[in-house]
């Protein structure tokens, strides 16, 4: 199926579907970050409570994640994706006009409508439908160019506001989405074209699970996306606020935060690099060992100068690694053509934990100290790591023995 799409097509592919992402990404999700001290005061919110549009977006995206895979299944990724393109222009616009509190959280519903419609799931599944499973590849690069979303896009959205203002900033955005993702969506994304079915059938996964091990295998895999989520998106927030309370001044915290993304993105890369040749329960299990590591560190209290960057650099690794892992595991245990359906199902755990932990992270930081929240998160990597286990186990009484060295 890798040979499905020629190497300007997929050229096409990956083009297209960078651009749509980042732009998606950098206007809704990472905006906040520049514009919300901006927008707070006009539609009469205080700035912590305009971040709850993102929590908002987050928990709609995870609600409507089972239903757009479905959509995605029945009419195609690439249908979807121009709905999301449409619907993030209308999202933004109402952002744009919103006057209180009330038009505020009904932009943001309209904008986490859009996410679902276009952001990572969709995307990833029409990389999956046009190569099967060597759109493993295509989701890694779409990884790292996502990864630099907001390093783009807030610079520009600072820039632009400066100008005009954050309405018409949000406007303009809303173009971006109507004038360059949509057409881009409609006309440009290769085309998908169903492989016959006799050739269709050689690319199932060569592991075979019956109906008990699929559903076990799936909880499995919720388990560790949830784990993974939970802990990137919570300390996405909460990271200063760890490494001040790890003692960090705020000079030195901001420093190490702005080292965490290159790392990430590093691990993303040096995977893509190897073609993720240990397979995607490898990249888990490396995955929530290096950030329960990183963790143990914080846990220990150990003084030195070198405890913090030490843990910056092996967590930001292992948080790099565990976003491949979480986009690709359905691809490594499901046929291409499920992919879609059960990426959506997994988009409502992962979503409510990207909505809650935020929250409960900086809490926990809070009421009981930097080891309460490194102890979280080692149980949740333990959690994680505990989950790759069991797959392995549930995976091996369903190949031969000849077959075992290409297990995920």
């Amino acid at each position: 199926m890798n040979l499905r799409l020629s190497s300007s097509a997929r050229l096409r592919l990956v083009g297209v579907l960078a651009v749509t992402q980042v732009i998606g990404w950098g206007t809704t999700f990472d905006m906040p970050g520049v514009m919300a001290r901006k927008m707070a005061p006009d539609v009469g919110l205080s700035i912590d409570t305009t971040f709850f549009g993102l929590t908002l977006m987050m928990l709609v995206i995870g609600l409507t994640g089972p239903a757009v895979g479905e959509a995605v299944r029945r009419m195609g990724a690439q249908r979807v994706l121009v709905l999301g393109s449409a619907a993030s222009t209308v999202g933004l616009a109402l952002l744009a006009a919103a006057e209180g509190p009330v038009g505020y959280f009904m932009a943001w519903t309209m904008i986490g409508a859009a996410g679902a419609l276009s952001l990572s799931v969709p995307a990833y599944a029409a990389a999956v439908e046009r190569e099967g499973a060597a759109g493993r590849r295509t989701i890694g690069v779409l990884m790292i160019f996502t990864g630099v979303s907001s390093t783009i896009f807030w610079p520009i959205l600072d820039a632009i506001d400066a100008v005009v203002g954050w309405r018409v900033t949000l406007l303009a955005m809303a173009g971006l989405h109507l004038f360059l993702c949509l057409p881009l969506h409609l006309f440009v994304l290769p085309p998908f074209r169903a492989l016959p079915k006799e050739v269709e059938a050689t690319q199932r996964p060569s592991i075979i699970l019956d109906a008990d091990g699929a559903a076990r295998a799936f909880r499995h895999i919720g388990v560790i996306s949830v784990a993974f989520s939970f802990t990137t998106f919570g300390l996405a927030a909460a990271y200063l606020e760890l490494l001040r309370g790890a003692g960090a001044s705020v000079e030195y915290a901001l420093w190490l935060g702005t080292v965490r993304p290159v790392v990430s993105i590093a691990a993303r890369a040096a995977d893509l690099v190897l073609d993720g040749r240990g397979g995607p329960l490898a990249t888990t299990a490396a995955a929530a060992l290096l950030m329960g590591g990183s963790f143990a560190l914080l846990v220990t209290g150990v003084d030195g100068v070198w405890l913090l960057p030490a843990f910056v650099a092996i967590y930001a690794f292992g948080a790099g690694l565990s976003a491949m892992a979480r986009a690709v595991l359905p691809l490594a245990f499901f046929p291409p053509d499920e992919f879609s359906r059960r990426s959506g199902r997994l988009a409502l755990p992962q979503n409510i934990a990207n909505a809650v932990a935020p929250v409960i992270f900086v809490a926990v930081i809070h009421q009981a100290g930097v080891a309460a929240a490194a102890l979280l998160g080692l149980a949740l990597m333990s959690a994680a790591l505990a989950s790759a286990a069991l797959l392995a186990k549930l995976i091996r009484p369903s190949l031969p023995s000849s077959a075992r060295a290409d297990t995920p």
